[in-house]
């Protein structure tokens, strides 16, 4: 553990840099255990030390990858599940816990948000994936370190940093540039990309943007056999002459209005008067065209196509934040560093129903400010870390039904109470002593609590519990043990507990669900707890061999999870948007349990060859009721050989899915069966091949072939179908 120390500093001050200088820029993987991760203890230190399970996707991993989006960068893994509702989707499932359940990070931020639902999120794409340097995923329980939401894992985004110059040559200032243009055949994608660092000896400045343009994406041709023409788009709506019109698809394999753009912009700048000192200034903003949600656009009441328009509006984001470093031994710390942030979000829901010129329109803006301290102490054997963080957040929410034809407005129930506010705080320890260089011991406290005040408005909730003011406190604890053995094999294990408190979104959202119910508010909520377990037997091989199964067991206790519900005046439906409905709620069930396996291996095979494979499996259900939990994915996973000379790069893939059966879907409705078979979600398996070919030191080309058999398939609780065969082709220029 003492090797850490090194890594810690270097880390601090960029030093890993300089470093980095000797290293392959396309050099692939890591073998073994030596690497360092940020995720777990919120500074570097080694893989090895960790007992819980850490999966690292690097920047080479994503070059050689070319995904359309960061949740397509975590699909191709095969290590992460993920949801999609419509084309512009993208929603990370990690062992059993999906969307607000899971924190995402970028560069030491949370970036999860009062109104992160529960059913499925989109918007880990507003993280470009061509500025990425690295990306972790830590699975299981990380409220210790990160407070609420952290129920199934942790997904920390961490982008490039501008490089310095190199303070021995004083050659003025170093320059580095990446720019590539990328063509799809799917979905005749068009994405160019392009980021310049500028350093001097102290002072760095970064500048990525990134443009996309996805038309409606293409479905495979292959069917199967027992259900032919499944997730064909028949027909679609279009707007003629002032009314709507159903317009005959001419190639069924298109998934008409599933197309949308996107575009992102990072500036970073970077200031390191001395050794001891880092200053950053990290700004983001990203935002998208209207993104139409497909799922519903193909919906059908009574024979025919339900909307002529369902999308979500554009969402923007914008982010800033300040990061102040600074390293020197005293008597409370090696090292401390301050990020405050803030950030703004908008987004939208735009629905207008077949035949209508009058559109409902559900806005967003969500403010955040939030600071996180944390500071880091080496005494003898023992590493101890520790801080605070704060995040406060306002929900403004606008409701208003717009005539499309003559712009005249009104108002209509929001979807959220306007006003609202959401704020954590917490304080945190976490400690590792090194017993003996082959037995590591990890320890940990976080004492948080989280107040909710939200106001609903008379007018549109017609219920005596019009104001909702929630406080609620929560301890948390970890205890984890790695015990290395001879010929390089290692055990660990992990006892951590957890919780998440209901957010606006679980509280006080209205929303009409595809199985034709309506979610209704119930300030009554309480938070979710649960105990998690963990253990790992692995074998490693260092740079030739990596083996490792997992097992996971959560217990979670008052589990918030959508139910019938009866109102205090005894109804059990209730009228919304002129239209009669059976109203359901987020309940807290009583007791749910989640467990499974995972297992990984990664090989060096030849000089030039590696293999690599992962499969997960997962189980779900709630025990008070005795039927299965919404979220759980069939077991997935991936396989692949790496060929990797100096020139050329190539992998050839395989990703699959298992079927689930109707009888293993959760009765609430999250998981879509609607939008797939009368047998539930089909297994499928997809054949890939990708490749880079370094024509210059400056040039390289990059092509693949996804999907190859061209086969037909809807992804469990998706509401699109994936794409087909898609061939895509990548110039770049780096320098």
């Amino acid at each position: 553990m003492k090797k850490t120390i090194p890594f810690v500093v270097a880390s601090l001050f960029g030093f890993e840099e300089v470093a980095a200088q000797n290293i392959r820029p396309d050099t692939l993987r890591v073998i073994g255990l030596s690497e360092v991760v940020v995720s777990a203890n919120r500074v570097r230190e080694r893989r090895a030390d960790v007992p819980q399970q850490i999966d690292v996707l690097r920047a080479a991993q994503i070059r050689l990858q070319n995904p359309m989006t960061t949740a397509d960068a975590l699909l191709n893994t095969g290590q992460v599940f993920v949801q999609k509702s419509q084309f512009g989707g993208g929603s990370p499932v990690i062992r059993g816990f999906e969307a607000n359940k899971i924190l995402l990070v970028v560069d030491g931020v949370r970036m999860n948000n009062a109104i992160y639902r529960a059913g499925h999120l989109q918007n880990i794409l507003s993280t470009d994936a061509n500025v990425l340097d690295r990306v972790e995923v830590l699975s299981g329980a990380g409220s210790v370190l990160y407070g609420t939401d952290a129920l199934g894992g942790v997904i920390s985004l961490l982008t490039k940093n501008p490089l310095l110059a190199d303070s021995t040559t004083g050659t003025g200032p170093r320059v580095r540039t990446s720019n590539l243009v990328r063509y799809g055949t799917a979905a005749r994608e068009k994405t160019a990309h392009t980021d310049l660092s500028l350093g001097w000896q102290k002072f760095g400045s970064l500048t990525s943007i990134t443009a996309s343009d996805f038309d409606d994406l293409r479905k495979g041709r292959r069917d199967y056999k027992s259900f032919p023409g499944f997730g064909e788009n028949l027909r679609y709506v279009e707007r003629q002459d002032g009314k709507d019109v159903v317009v005959p698809n001419d190639n069924v394999n298109i998934q008409r209005q599933s197309g949308y753009r996107q575009l992102a912009v990072l500036q970073k700048f970077l200031y390191r008067p001395s050794a001891r000192q880092q200053h950053t200034l990290n700004v983001q903003y990203s935002t998208t065209s209207d993104v139409p949600r497909y799922d519903r656009l193909q919906e059908y009441r009574n024979g025919a196509l339900r909307f002529a328009e369902w999308n979500y509006g554009p969402e923007k984001r914008f982010f800033a934040s300040y990061q102040f470093q600074y390293s020197r031994p005293t008597l409370l710390f090696d090292m401390v560093r301050l990020t405050p942030a803030v950030q703004k979000v908008n987004e939208s829901r735009l629905s207008r129903p077949f035949g209508r010129d009058t559109r409902d329109e559900n806005l967003e803006e969500v403010k955040i400010g939030s600071v996180n301290l944390d500071l880091f102490k080496q005494i003898g054997r023992h590493e101890l870390r520790y801080g605070a963080e704060a995040a406060h957040n306002k929900v403004e929410s606008i409701g208003r039904n717009v005539n499309i034809v003559t712009g005249q407005t009104k108002g209509i129930a929001t979807r959220y109470p306007n006003g609202s506010t959401y704020a954590t705080t917490g304080v945190y320890a976490s400690h590792n002593w090194e017993i003996t260089p082959q037995l590591i011991l990890s320890d940990g406290l976080r004492f948080s609590t989280v107040r909710l005040k939200a106001n609903f408005n008379p007018e549109f909730f017609k219920s005596s519990l019009l104001n909702s003011d929630q406080k609620s406190a929560s301890l948390n604890g970890n205890l984890g043990l790695v015990w290395m053995l001879p010929a390089g094999f290692r055990v660990s294990g992990l006892l951590s507990t957890g919780f998440r408190n209901p957010n606006l979104d679980d509280v006080s959202k209205t929303f009409e669900q595809n199985n034709g119910t309506l979610i209704v508010p119930n300030p009554d909520l309480k938070p979710e707890q649960i105990f998690y377990r963990e253990a790992e037997v692995s074998q490693t091989i260092e740079g030739r061999l990596h083996v490792a199964v997992t097992g996971f067991y959560s217990t979670l206790t008052d589990a918030i999870v959508v139910r019938p519900y009866t109102a205090p005046d005894g109804s059990t439906t209730t009228v919304y948007n002129n239209q009669t409905f059976v109203t359901v709620a987020n309940t807290n069930a009583s007791k749910a349990r989640v467990y499974g396996f995972s297992g990984r291996l990664n090989a060096a095979l030849l000089d030039h060859w590696s293999a690599q494979a992962s499969a997960t499996y997962t189980n779900g259900r709630v025990l008070t009721t005795d039927v299965p939990l919404d979220h759980i994915p069939p077991v997935y996973g991936r396989g692949a050989i790496t060929y990797q000379s100096r020139r050329l790069t190539a992998e050839a893939s395989v990703l699959f899915n298992g079927r689930k059966g109707v009888a293993d879907y959760s009765p609430s409705g999250e998981d879509n069966l609607i939008q797939n078979t009368p047998v539930g979600a089909l297994g499928w398996q997809t054949f890939n091949l990708r490749t880079t070919f370094q024509v210059t030191r400056e040039w390289s080309v990059q092509s693949g072939l996804e999907n190859i058999l061209d086969q037909s398939y809807r992804p469990f609780a998706s509401g699109i179908n994936a794409a087909g065969r898609n061939f895509y082709l990548t110039v770049r220029f780096e320098h």
